[in-house]
């Protein structure tokens, strides 16, 4: 559950990135013309690569493969806007991180993915919150302060999702203990 969640979310707040009503007339020399495709490009790929590794631990190949595609989809979209340094720059970072997130996936032990899972969205919710708020800074050109430029509800769904990615596994762990419970009292009973 933690992981179709994990997955469902990069590709919502990349769809999200992508289709948001920031501006898209950039010069190609700005560095963050770069940098904003290569950190969503890197972070989400990651993600991507992780959670379809951890799908399916024993098929290297396929993961790689299937994480591959499903990033450049999604690097495409986050670079569309930036020109086609950003482009480039998101899909280099996108078949990077996925190869990466995809051989981590097939490495973890069976203990370790949510803790792996949870730090890899936090990471990912931290950058597209941070790019986004400098984004909104950036068109308002002014100088409010960053963290007065968005209105509350941004800040409140923010916290949602982190919450969500938290409690998430906790929730499956218990579910998971009580089946176990389950299962290992009523091989008990059968003992006897």
């Amino acid at each position: 559950m933690p992981t179709l969640v994990s997955l469902l979310m990069v590709i919502g707040y990349s769809l999200y990135f992508s289709f948001s009503s920031y501006p898209t007339n950039c010069k190609e020399n700005h560095s963050w013309v770069k940098c904003i495709p290569m950190i969503l490009g890197m972070t989400s790929s990651l993600t991507v690569g992780l959670v379809i590794g951890t799908w399916m631990p024993d098929r290297l190949a396929v993961t790689t493969i299937l994480s591959i595609v499903l990033s450049s989809i999604l690097g495409s979209f986050i670079g569309r806007k930036f020109g086609i340094n950003g482009f480039i720059e998101a899909q280099s970072s996108s078949l990077m991180g996925a190869m990466m997130g995809a051989m981590l996936g097939v490495m973890l032990e069976p203990n370790e993915v949510n803790i792996m899972i949870i730090a890899m969205d936090l990471i990912f919710l931290i950058s597209v919150f941070s790019i986004l708020l400098g984004l909104a800074n950036r068109q308002l050109e002014k100088k409010k302060p960053i963290l007065k430029s968005k209105p509350a509800s941004f800040y409140v769904f923010f916290l949602i999702n982190v919450c969500l990615i938290c409690f998430l596994p906790i929730l499956q762990t218990i579910d998971t203990k009580g089946t176990t419970d389950k299962i290992d009292s009523s091989e008990h009973s059968h003992h006897h």
